[in-house]
């Protein structure tokens, strides 16, 4: 056929024959693995949030929605703690509101979600129909609080620190930058005198 005589524009490169996926180098995965175990302890999904997580079930969570629902008072706490103003990298203000989760909150959900089916099946059952997906994270939030919140301080600690070397980062630029321009000047000022005292000689 005349089909036999055109090459094939979408033709594989690459000398490995079987035409399959080429498979990551056992040193690449063992990266990998390395990185995602990092991942996991930075948010603090460790084994024994998941052996906690495997206990739960989803009268656990109704039954806590009940008390804080029932306890107004510290509702109303918790409302005001967690609104409080956060400065952004661009310095403007950003509220969290209620309900809404950190940035290693968010973090730590999606790694625990992938990790733990169960919790994951829970959140199916109970979200929408029962409560609201972000009351569902702030019950997790309080019932993982003993194996959670240490982590998520580590994580505060930590942005605090980068924050410091930024803004003191900032700061050392700015006064090298100073220092560099007075040096330029006074060797602009030195190197203009012998060249008055010959214009004066003259």
């Amino acid at each position: 056929m005349a089909f036999s005589s055109f090459s094939w524009p979408f033709r594989r490169r690459g000398g490995g024959g079987g035409g399959g996926p080429s498979k990551p180098s056992a040193s690449s995965a063992a990266a990998a693995a390395a990185a995602a175990g990092n991942e996991e302890e930075e948010l603090g999904v460790t084994p024994q949030l998941l052996d906690f997580l495997r206990t739960l079930s989803p009268d656990s969570f109704k039954s806590s929605a009940l008390q804080l629902q029932g306890n107004s008072h510290t509702l109303a706490i918790s409302i005001s703690i967690s609104s409080f103003p956060l400065r952004s990298g661009l310095d403007r203000d950003v509220r969290v509101e209620a309900g809404d989760l950190t940035g290693w909150q968010e973090r730590h959900a999606v790694l625990v979600l992938s990790k733990a089916k169960e919790l994951a099946k829970i959140r199916y059952d109970l979200c929408p129909r029962h409560m609201k997906d972000k009351q569902f994270w702030r019950i997790y939030f309080l019932l993982a609080k003993s194996y959670t919140s240490p982590y998520e301080l580590r994580a505060i600690q930590k942005e605090k620190v980068r924050r410091m070397e930024t803004e003191n980062g900032k700061a050392k630029d700015v006064t090298t930058v100073e220092v560099e321009m007075q040096e330029s000047k006074c060797s602009r000022d030195s190197q203009t005198l012998p060249g008055d005292e010959e214009s004066q000689d003259s």
